[in-house]
């Protein structure tokens, strides 16, 4: 169903297309001529105060340019903020994930079946060892040079 109304609203984009573009240039065909256009009282100090004459096919094609550049600076920060919003999403739901793998020991701690039954002396010894020189090195006067 989806894919079959993508292709209809393809279909009538396309004959749209078609249909303004045989518009137009039926309109530009008729009206070949070249117009006087006046500068605006804001930019006469720039290009003066005469009037200048343009082709119009040329004119139109000038704004029909500017319209769909800003169509697509729309289209293109539209789906820039969309795919923004779906990479922040992402980052969300890692950094949830993340928190969660990380207190995963205080929440499921080990079970005690997982520890060895008999406790190793060698292990006792090294442990107490490295305590040893723990006490050492917190007791021992640090000496300035």
């Amino acid at each position: 169903m989806i894919r079959w109304l993508r292709l209809i609203a393809t279909a009538t984009v396309i004959l749209s297309m078609i249909g303004l573009g045989v518009m137009v240039g039926l309109f530009l065909i008729a009206n070949s001529g070249w117009v006087a256009v006046r500068t605006p009282p804001w930019l006469e100090p720039v290009f003066g105060d005469r009037p200048r004459e343009v082709w119009l096919p040329a004119l139109i094609a000038g704004w029909l340019a500017s319209a769909l550049l800003a169509a697509g600076i729309v289209l293109w920060s539209m789906f820039y903020v969309w795919r923004r919003r779906q990479y922040e999403s992402l980052i969300g739901k890692l950094e949830k994930e993340l928190a969660k793998l990380r207190n995963l020991p205080f929440l499921e701690p080990a079970p005690l079946e997982d520890l060895p039954e008999m406790p190793s002396e060698q292990a006792a010894r090294v442990m107490s060892a490295l305590d040893d020189d723990d006490d050492r090195a917190l007791a021992a006067p640090t000496r300035k040079p």
